[in-house]
């Protein structure tokens, strides 16, 4: 089912990025207008406002406020189409070009020249929607370039803000994947990360700034809207993967209704039936879902693991999310304006907030992880030897009970006990690691080999081939006598035997060993020249 729903999500943010790429190459606004240039940050209030009726409104002002030379008025507009007249005569309009992509010119800065020796100056505003025709303008006077400059250097932090929330999503969506090829990063560092670069990117999208630098309104509209819809089911994923709830259904329930919400959205946009800036309630009551959910995770987390530190860190993130989603919809319904600093400052803090919460529990559970596999290294493998134990051997075979074409080969080494007696313990450590390497040399890396017991090893030979069993033998064999001709006071002495195992014969691999291991022990009295016992 998770299969399905993140293939679901992945196919409808492929149908939000094709409608933001069709809307930058095809949708246009359709402007004439007199363009003039502005400067310094005059603000400039109308002679008069008036609501021409729930979709209009119209601001004059006189000629006497307009003198010098170059005068321009500049305006910020969101969702509204612009006349501006001077003394009856059209010299500015704004308008959408009627499409598919939307019927808003989306937010605007709007520049034009005004003739100081004008009588009188009328603009009027056409709201797409109803929420925004109610919506009074704040306008600026000035003579020179600098006000562009003005506007960028104010909207400036606000854009370091959402830079920063999209370089945290980056790091964390690359620190999933570079590291997941050597390690394993659990999957709510990526889901964190893709929220993040979906924020910082809407945030972005909604400053002053990008309305300066973006050219095609009409897009960069509807990007701020597809970007909005795709956030919800990321941030339910992260949530159900790192605070870990019971309940199986409400991030999967929260993923498939985006799904849903934002498939709807585009359909509903592009037949005109309900545009994006009326359509865009569903989004925000999904994203109260999530942080509903986020809640409840918090709730159940504490429960069961007390006040510990990501208990603490998330209530403190809980409550900045809640503020900064609040004031978000403030501005959106109440004001009808852009995304307020406050607002953004707020998801950046919860994101920087999560985000070293969910980099440093990674970290934590890699660092486990790394432990919990030392030990089980430690735990197969025989100290002396660095060959794999009978535990490792043991965990193979319960695996391996039916292994076709398979081959064991077992040994046991001679004089081990006598060499104990004679010389030491520590020469006959040296007498096991000296013959574990040897069999090791003999039978190749391709083949596992394993110290079953205290003087006794076995080999696994997968695919073996009988002449290849026996030519190892043989190399084994050479191995011991130009140890023999080296100056050691212990001789090395290995007795080998091996089998295959048939599955007409043998219940289980058990019986093959077992019928390698008489094998081996008719070589050991052989070696021995002793009779059977």
């Amino acid at each position: 089912m998770k299969k399905i729903l993140s293939g679901s999500y992945y196919i409808v943010s492929l149908l939000g990025v094709l409608f933001v790429v069709g809307s930058f190459l095809f949708a246009t606004n359709e402007t004439h207008f007199r363009k003039g240039e502005i400067a310094g940050h005059q603000q400039i209030t109308p002679q008069s406002i008036t609501q021409v009726d729930e979709m209009t409104k119209e601001y004059i002002f006189s000629g006497e406020q307009f003198t010098g030379k170059n005068i321009c008025l500049a305006f910020y507009s969101i969702h509204l189409g612009i006349e501006v007249y001077e003394d009856g005569e059209l010299i500015y309009n704004l308008k959408p070009v009627p499409g598919i992509f939307g019927t808003t010119p989306g937010s605007v800065w709007n520049f034009l020249e005004i003739d100081p020796d004008c009588g009188q100056v009328i603009v009027r505003t056409h709201a797409a929607y109803e929420r925004v025709g109610g919506e009074t303008l704040s306008f600026y006077i000035g003579e020179a370039v600098d006000e562009v400059l003005y506007l960028i250097r104010n909207s400036a932090i606000g854009a370091c803000v959402c830079l920063l929330e999209l370089a945290i999503g980056i790091f964390l969506i690359m620190y999933f994947i570079i590291g997941n090829k050597g390690i394993r990063i659990e999957n709510y560092v990526l889901y964190f990360g893709l929220f993040a670069v979906l924020m910082g990117a809407w945030s972005l999208n909604e400053t002053v700034l990008m309305a300066l630098l973006v050219k095609n309104t009409v897009a960069g509209s509807n990007l701020g809207y597809i970007l909005i819809m795709l956030m919800p089911a990321p941030f339910a994923m992260f949530v159900q993967g790192f605070l870990m709830p019971e309940d199986k259904w409400a991030a999967g329930s929260i993923t498939f209704l985006s799904v849903l919400n934002m498939a709807a959205c585009v359909l509903l946009h592009m037949t005109g039936i309900l545009e994006f800036r009326n359509s865009v309630t569903f989004t925000h009551i999904l994203m109260a879902m999530d942080i509903l959910y986020l809640g409840y995770a918090l709730v159940h987390y504490v429960k069961k693991h007390g006040m510990d530190r990501i208990a603490k860190t998330n209530i403190v993130g809980i409550i900045i999310l809640f503020a900064a989603f609040a004031a978000d919809i403030i501005f959106f319904y109440v004001i009808s304006t852009v995304v307020d600093i406050l607002g953004r400052t707020g998801f950046l803090v919860y994101i920087c907030l999560l985000a070293w919460l969910a980099a440093s529990d990674s970290m934590e559970k890699l660092h486990e992880g790394q432990k919990a596999a030392i030990y089980k290294e430690l735990a197969l493998k025989d100290i002396l030897t660095g060959l794999y134990s009978r535990n490792a051997y043991d965990e193979w075979e319960r695996d391996n009970q039916h292994p076709d074409k398979t081959a064991i080969v077992m040994l046991d080494l001679n004089n081990l006990k006598k060499c104990n007696d004679r010389y030491g313990h520590e020469a006959g450590d040296t007498y096991l690691k000296k013959a574990s390497e040897m069999i090791t040399n003999a039978f190749s890396q391709e083949n596992t080999v394993y110290r079953i017991g205290g003087d006794e090893f076995c080999v696994i030979m997968p695919d073996a081939k009988e002449n290849s069993i026996e030519g190892a033998m043989d190399r084994l064999k050479e191995l011991q006598k130009q140890y023999k001709g080296t100056d050691h006071s212990v001789e090395v002495e290995i007795a080998c035997g091996y089998a295959f195992y048939d599955d007409n014969v043998d219940q289980s691999f058990v019986d093959t060993r077992k019928r390698a291991d008489t094998h081996m022990y008719e070589n050991k009295r052989m070696l021995k020249g002793k009779e059977p016992r």
